[in-house]
């Protein structure tokens, strides 16, 4: 060959490779802004539309110490068509749109689902309150150290707190809340919508719907296949054995691709193969939960329910928690993972619900048991995690409890960016935390306010030595 063809050979070669490269490249740089416009416009339209701030304050603010190129996506919200675009210089562009009692929902696939309209939540009872809020005080707190210990966090700019409550007995004792933002303010709980799609679980069990040690009816899996015998309770305990990559730092993880990117969240967790048996590894994944959710919509459909239709009527109603929003994907299906919205109060009503053993106002809403079993450790999540709750025991090898101030048996409700509702049983106390903390691990920055509370809490006349 003459060196002259070789040479043209090579540079033919070089430019292929090179333009495959840049394909590639391009591909994987219109993915992360995909993603990243996803986060931003349907954020952007939840905050508006769902939570009802200012539009220009939540651009301000919303997107602090996320990542810098979060500044390169830019957003267009229609106010009349209750909808926001993002895109970032053209790349990765995304859609979210609002529909009354959905929230928002991004339109991946580029087209969303018909759902039903849904009626306006009727008016919830008020919550009973105690001084300093009002009513009759009751004797066992110190009024004066929850005040100071609320005052004291909520001065304290850095902490990121927006929304702090204290339940004592069933009554609102002290509340905090940060500038733009009041008890009426729903507020994103991120994944403490994980124990609130799992309190579903429970209230369809009591209806005689499903029971969660039978095996989770998947759809997807197909006879012969080993995950048709993973039940529900394995992925209420997150001891599924599916693989799934919780990573947030990676823009393109199974967790952000799920959030921002697929339109069927569920099924995109049901294509996950199974890497260990069953029951035998702990592993926490968003995924998991959305399988779930998934699955508990095609059951309830079987039954001739819808799911944002039986969360209304079997759980937010009866305990008036009527400011829950369960915002869904494209296919319909709420991201039971991540996206529902409600009041500090709500958040606190279900936290309630619990220490009242599924019991409100005299009617059962959870079955017998289920606090018990949903506060079970998972045998292999080294005694922090019970039935998609958090608890607070000490672990193997020196792991101490998350809330080192706070008994064995609080168990807790958590979510990204430090969204909290804490329950302690032996003093009957609920504590609601919402707020934004990117510059510090959450837990830490709220540790203290909390242990505040329960040492300024006693005992309740009749459980006192």
């Amino acid at each position: 060959m003459r060196a002259s063809s070789f040479l043209r050979i090579t540079i033919s070669i070089v430019a292929i490779a090179a333009v495959v490269g840049i394909l590639v490249v391009g591909v994987r740089v219109d993915r992360i802004a995909r993603i990243g416009a996803g986060y931003k416009a349907k954020i952007l339209c939840s905050e508006t539309f769902v939570a009802k701030r200012d539009s220009a304050r939540i651009a301000a603010i919303e997107f602090e110490n996320i990542d810098p190129t979060m500044a390169k996506i830019g957003t267009s919200l229609d106010e009349t068509r209750k909808t926001v675009r993002a895109s970032a210089f053209g790349l990765g562009r995304a859609q979210a749109v609002y529909r009354d009692g959905y929230g928002c929902t991004l339109a991946n696939a580029g087209r969303i689902a018909p759902l039903p309209a849904l009626p306006p939540m009727a008016a919830s009872d008020p919550w009973p309150e105690a001084p300093p809020v009002s009513g009759r005080a009751l004797a066992w707190i110190d009024y004066a150290a929850v005040d100071y210990a609320l005052s004291r966090a909520m001065d304290d700019a850095t902490a990121g707190h927006r929304a702090l409550i204290v339940v004592v007995d069933g009554k609102v004792i002290d509340e905090r809340y940060a500038v733009g933002f009041d008890q009426d303010t729903p507020m994103l709980g991120w994944s403490m919508s994980k124990s609130i799609l799992a309190t579903l679980i429970g209230a369809a069990q009591h209806n005689g719907l499903l029971k969660v040690t039978e095996p989770a009816p998947v759809s997807d899996w197909s006879d012969g296949d080993i995950r048709t015998r993973i039940t529900w309770n394995n992925l209420l305990q997150m001891q599924s054995g599916l693989r799934f990559d919780e990573d947030y730092e990676n823009p393109i993880s199974d967790v952000n691709r799920m959030l921002f990117e697929r339109a069927d969240t569920g099924k995109f967790a049901a294509e996950k193969p199974s890497y260990v048996r069953f029951g035998s590894l702990w592993s926490y994944s968003s995924g998991t939960t959305n399988l779930l959710s998934r699955t508990l919509r095609e059951t309830l459909e079987a039954n001739a329910q819808t799911i944002h239709g039986f969360a209304r009527d079997a759980l937010f109603d009866p305990v008036g928690a009527t400011s829950f929003v369960m915002e869904p994907d494209a296919s319909g299906t709420p991201i039971g993972s991540s996206f529902m919205y409600a009041t500090p109060r709500d958040w606190a009503r279900i936290g309630q619900l619990y220490l009242q053993d599924g019991v409100w106002n005299g009617k059962r809403i959870l079955p017998e048991g289920w606090v018990r079993y949903a506060t079970e450790p998972a045998a292999a999540s080294d005694n922090q995690y019970g039935a998609h709750l958090w608890l607070n025991g000490d672990g193997a090898a020196e792991r101490e409890r998350f809330f080192t101030g706070l008994p064995e048996d609080a168990y807790f409700m958590a979510g990204h960016d430090g969204q909290y509702t804490i329950i302690i049983p032996s003093k009957d106390l609920v504590i609601v935390r919402m707020g934004i903390t990117r510059n510090a691990d959450p837990i830490n920055v709220v540790r203290p306010v909390v242990e505040d509370i329960y040492q300024a809490v006693g005992m309740a006349p009749s459980d006192a030595s």
